[in-house]
C-alpha cells in the first residue's frame, strides 16, 4: 500500500525542469507570428512580402558568403587585413557576408527598365502604400557615382519590393535659377521622386506659436517630416533617412524584419497597450540626457517634466506615425513648443504615452566592447514601449555613432578590398565627396 500511495502522489516539480517547455512555447509562438503578420486595416504593419514577389525585371543581389561570420569570441571573419572586427552588440538576424560587389554591384549599371521603374515607384505604388521612406538631403550633395548606386538600392529594394513610396526631400535654400542649376545634377531617373523644401517655407508653414522657437532646419530637421506629413494625408507611417546613413544588406530585408520584430513583442506584451503601428522607431537607444547637455532648452525640459522625463536619441533614422507627427504639430500650434530634435520626438512620445520602439541592429567595434554603452533600465522606459530588447546589449556606438572614428574605416576598407565582406550592419555616418 505504501508503495502504490508513492506512485500515486503528486510529486513536486521543479521550476528549473519547466524553463526548457516554456522556452519552446515562446519560440514557437515567435514562429507563429513571424509568418502570421496579418495587416488589420489602415494602421496595420505591411504584411510580409516573400522574396518571390518582384518583377522578373530585376533581382535583388544576394550575398556571396552564405553563413555566419560571427565567431564564438565575437570576432567578425571578414577578410579584413587591416582591422579586426568584433561585434558588440546584436548579432545580424541572416548568416550572410557581403563583399562591396555583392551588395551594389547590380545597380552600377543598369538598364533602361530599371531607370523606369525607379522613376515610376510612386506611381506603381499609388494604391497600395500608405508608407514611404523619407531620403532627406542638403544642397551639398554632389550626386557621385558611389552615391548614386546606395539610392538606387534604396529605391528598388524599400521601393520596388517593399512596395514603400520614396521621396527624396532636399532642402535648398537659394533662387529659383540655382535651384534649377541644382537639380540637374540630379541623375533623371530620381527627379520623379524629388521634392525641394527652403527654411522659408517651413517658417511660413510653422504655427505661429512656435515661430519665436524656430532656430533652423539643422538643428529642428523634424519640422520638415512634420510639414511633409500635414501636406501628405495618405501616409500612415514614414522612415527618414539621413545622407550619411548607409546600410549592409536589403533594405527590403532590413524593413520587414524591424515590422515583424515590433509585431512579436507586441504579442508577447499586450496589444491593448501598444497600437499595430509603432509611433516613433529609433535605431540608437532612447535614454536620458545628461543635465547639462548642450542641446536642453529650459522650456522644453520644463514642458516635459524635467530632465528625468526627458528622452533622446540619434536621430539618423527615425520612423515616425502620423499620431506622433500630429501631436509634434498640435505642441507647436497650442503650446508654443519647439525643441532640438534628437529629444522632441522621443519626449513628446513619453509625454504622452506613445510607443517607442528601439529596433537594436549589430554593431560592430576594432575592439571586443565599444566606448560607451547607451542603454536604459526598462523601468526607464515609456508606459507602452517594447520592454523584451536585449538591454545588457550595447545599444549605440562604433558602426552606428554620431561620429564616424570606426563607422568610416568600416565602410571605406570594405569598398577599397574587392576580398574584403561585411556581416549585415546599419551605418552612420559615411562622410567626404567621394561617397556622397
Amino acid at each position: 500500500m505504501q508503495y502504490m500511495y508513492s506512485i500515486l502522489r503528486p510529486r513536486s516539480v521543479r521550476l528549473s525542469a519547466l524553463i526548457p517547455a516554456v522556452g519552446v512555447l515562446l519560440l514557437l509562438y515567435y514562429l507563429y507570428i513571424r509568418l502570421h503578420v496579418i495587416d488589420s486595416g489602415p494602421d496595420a504593419l505591411r504584411q510580409p512580402f516573400s522574396d518571390d514577389q518582384h518583377s522578373a525585371i530585376f533581382e535583388p543581389p544576394v550575398a556571396s558568403v552564405q553563413h555566419s561570420v560571427i565567431r564564438g569570441d565575437n570576432a567578425a571573419w571578414t577578410n579584413d587585413r587591416n582591422t579586426n572586427w568584433y561585434s558588440v552588440g546584436r548579432h545580424p538576424n541572416r548568416p550572410e557576408c557581403w563583399t562591396y560587389k555583392d551588395r551594389f554591384g547590380v545597380y552600377k549599371d543598369i538598364p533602361p527598365a530599371i531607370s523606369t521603374a525607379i522613376s515610376t515607384n510612386n506611381d506603381n505604388n499609388v494604391n497600395s502604400s500608405k508608407r514611404a521612406v523619407i531620403l532627406r538631403l542638403g544642397s551639398n550633395q554632389r550626386w557621385g557615382p558611389e552615391f548614386t548606386v546606395q539610392t538606387r538600392a534604396l529605391v528598388l529594394e524599400a521601393g520596388y519590393v517593399a512596395k514603400y513610396d520614396i521621396v527624396i526631400l532636399t532642402h535648398l535654400d537659394m533662387d529659383k535659377e540655382r535651384k534649377a542649376k541644382w537639380i540637374q545634377r540630379v541623375p533623371k531617373e530620381f527627379r520623379p521622386l524629388l521634392q525641394t523644401v527652403s527654411t522659408k517655407q517651413v517658417r511660413d508653414w510653422l504655427p505661429s506659436k512656435a515661430i519665436t522657437k524656430f532656430k533652423n532646419i539643422f538643428e529642428q530637421n523634424h519640422l520638415v517630416i512634420q510639414m511633409f506629413m500635414a501636406q501628405n494625408p495618405k501616409y500612415e507611417f514614414v522612415y527618414s533617412v539621413e545622407s550619411d546613413v548607409r546600410l549592409i544588406g536589403r533594405w527590403d530585408q532590413f524593413l520587414k524584419d524591424v515590422d515583424i520584430e515590433y509585431a512579436y513583442h507586441r504579442s508577447i506584451q499586450g496589444p491593448e497597450d501598444m497600437p499595430v503601428t509603432p509611433d516613433l522607431v529609433t535605431f540608437g537607444s532612447v535614454r536620458r540626457p545628461q543635465n547639462d547637455w548642450l542641446w536642453l532648452d529650459n522650456d522644453c525640459v520644463k514642458y516635459f517634466g524635467g530632465v528625468d522625463n526627458t528622452r533622446h536619441a540619434l536621430g539618423a533614422v527615425w520612423g515616425w506615425s502620423r499620431r506622433l507627427t500630429d501631436a509634434m504639430t498640435q505642441a507647436n500650434d497650442q503650446d508654443g513648443i519647439n525643441c532640438y530634435y534628437e529629444y522632441f520626438a522621443p519626449s513628446l512620445a513619453y509625454k504622452r504615452n506613445f510607443t517607442t520602439f528601439f529596433y537594436q541592429h549589430p554593431l560592430y567595434c576594432p575592439r571586443t566592447s565599444p566606448s560607451e554603452r547607451y542603454s536604459m533600465m526598462p523601468e526607464q522606459l515609456g508606459k507602452n514601449d517594447p520592454r523584451l530588447v536585449q538591454y545588457n546589449k550595447a545599444a549605440v556606438g562604433c558602426t552606428y555613432y554620431f561620429v564616424n572614428p570606426h563607422s568610416q574605416p568600416f565602410w571605406e576598407q570594405w569598398y577599397r578590398d574587392p576580398a574584403v565582406c561585411r556581416p549585415p550592419a546599419l551605418v552612420h555616418p559615411v562622410k567626404g565627396d567621394f561617397f556622397n
